[in-house]
């Protein structure tokens, strides 16, 4: 009989403690969710365009084995982009789509004429992953988390195209 009340009591105590741990995950995701970034960005927002972001993908598919590279293009790419992030709201399937499609242009704009240039490498992963993000299937939306993730993501290229413009008005 001891014993009953002791294992009642110790689920009891399981349950208590489950409860307290899930109200707790469901506040740790609520301030998740509410993360804002500032930024000081004076980029103009400009509507998504479905097509043109696949044209866009696929023109940075096919540089992206090209020995030489249209610098010209690639920036005018990576702020076509940069424009469409700039009026999305991250955690958006098209927020995803236009942060991955800015960093493939800035990684090409970044590599060298060999075909085997990490930039490269990395220029093609980002394009993959602007069909979806890890754990999610293609289009569909990366949720809070990958919206915080594809923001800091977004704010990374932010500072890599300052120092790329930086560096090439010293050369």
């Amino acid at each position: 009989m001891r014993s009953i009340f002791t294992l009642a009591g110790l689920l009891i105590v399981m349950v208590v403690v489950l409860v307290l741990a899930t109200r707790q995950t469901r506040r740790d995701l609520d301030a998740v969710k509410s993360v804002t970034f500032a930024t000081q960005s004076d980029v103009r927002a400009q509507s998504f365009d479905v097509a043109a972001a696949d044209r866009l993908a696929e023109r940075l598919r096919d540089l992206s084995n090209q020995p030489q590279l249209p610098s010209g293009e690639l920036h005018e790419a990576a702020q076509l982009a940069e424009g469409w992030a700039a009026g999305l709201a991250p955690g958006t399937a098209e927020y995803h789509v236009a942060v991955n499609l800015r960093g493939a242009a800035l990684e090409l704009m970044a590599a060298s004429e060999s075909l085997g240039d990490p930039h490269r490498a990395t220029a093609r992963r980002l394009l993959e992953q602007s069909q979806g993000s890890p754990g999610t299937a293609p289009g569909a939306p990366p949720g809070p988390i990958g919206g915080i993730r594809d923001k800091i993501q977004d704010l990374q290229q932010s500072h890599a195209q300052q120092m790329q413009d930086v560096e090439k008005e010293q050369h």
